[in-house]
């Protein structure tokens, strides 16, 4: 598999009529452990690792779920959004599995955009690609990828999905949004850059560059319009009814963002991230979530903002966590509307991405 086939593949999520021929009529909501168990069987992967609990965690984060006797146990919202993402990863991976036309010969192409689009690519490279049926070869058996890759179509999903498209059901929910323009073009980008990496790290950037799938344009598809609040804030206020000493939590919060830090090759956070000793849940709370929703848009390409961020300078990660933090924190004191904080962290997280993904390199900082 090639870059250029892959995208070929992947152009699937940008054609609403053919992504809906390929999706069920109707669909019954599966829990969490059964469509756990459907992902594991598609891709090959042993069942009983979904059973852990740090698996589950990287395909829809620590928070937005709890274990009650040995079992995962989710909201009935996160698990509608669960399932719609269960739904569209399904498609992706085998975008016959809900064939409606059995009957249909196998070696002819089954989508259209396949026949129809060709990507913009250099002259010199005028070789035929090979078709890629699926993407079962590059995610049987692996695990992180499968869930890095289901992580960010599930936290598109809960950042920009209505509570009311939610309950009319898993088919309706990915119709609308991946039939949409906008965020068909950003799951596009989204998972050509997660899959892509696995393929041709080195070259992926410049690939993306010239299908148009790294840009402001896609930054703004992927920031602005989007629910921080609900999904990243309130979960982390549900999580505890009480916390730890000031100390105890800044040290905790510290050792997580500076692991988090070092995957771009950061250095560990010197100074305090809490300004009084005393701190109160909702100031605790609003820095992690922002932590969280970092770790979320490093899956995406945003990522390579934050990436060349931390390479000029370890600092500009913290200033922008506490920028986040700062919104939510606003957000739980009802000192901002969610709408105003919403509009505030996707201002923020597009500036971001403006001065670091530019050609001007900022000079490094102490």
């Amino acid at each position: 598999m090639t870059l250029k086939s892959l995208y070929m593949y992947l152009r699937l999520l940008e054609n609403a009529s053919d992504m809906k021929r390929k999706m069920p009529a109707s669909s019954t909501q599966r829990s969490l452990k059964e469509g756990l168990s459907e992902v594991s069987k598609l891709v090959g992967i042993d069942n009983a690792l979904f059973k852990n609990p740090q698996n589950i965690a990287s395909a829809i984060g620590s928070q937005r779920f709890v274990m009650i006797w040995g079992e995962p146990s989710l909201t009935a919202h996160v698990a509608r959004i669960f399932d719609s993402s269960k739904l569209l990863l399904t498609v992706l991976i085998d975008h016959r599995y809900f064939d409606k036309d059995p009957s249909a010969p196998s070696g002819s192409p089954s989508n259209p955009a396949l026949q129809e689009i060709t990507p913009k690519l250099p002259s010199a490279d005028s070789e035929p690609e090979s078709a890629v049926e699926n993407l079962k070869s590059l995610l049987s058996g692996n695990l992180a990828l499968t869930c890095r890759l289901f992580r960010v179509l599930f936290e598109h999903m809960l950042g920009f999905a209505s509570q009311s498209t939610a309950q009319q059901g898993s088919a309706v929910l990915v119709n609308e949004l991946a039939g949409s323009k906008e965020h068909g073009r950003s799951f596009l980008a989204t998972a050509m850059f997660v899959l892509g990496a696995e393929i041709d790290r080195e070259n992926l950037m410049s690939f993306m560059m010239e299908q148009g799938l790294f840009g402001m344009q896609i930054f703004e598809q992927l920031l602005q319009n989007r629910d921080y609040c609900d999904a990243f804030y309130t979960f982390r206020r549900l999580e505890r009814a009480f916390v730890a000493s000031s100390a105890e939590e800044e040290s905790q919060l510290k050792r997580r963002f500076d692991k988090f830090n070092s995957q771009f090759g950061g250095k560990p956070c010197g100074t305090k991230l809490f300004e009084a000793d005393d701190q109160h849940k909702a100031r605790v709370d609003s820095h992690l979530a922002a932590t969280d929703l970092l770790e979320v848009m490093a899956l995406t390409p945003w990522g390579m903002s934050l990436s060349n961020s931390i390479t000029a300078g370890t600092s500009n990660c913290l200033r922008s966590l506490k920028t986040i933090a700062r919104q939510f924190e606003f957000f739980a004191e009802a000192k901002e509307s969610k709408e105003q904080a919403n509009r505030e962290i996707g201002d923020h997280l597009l500036a971001f991405a403006r001065q670091f993904s530019a050609d001007t390199k900022p000079k490094p900082v102490a």
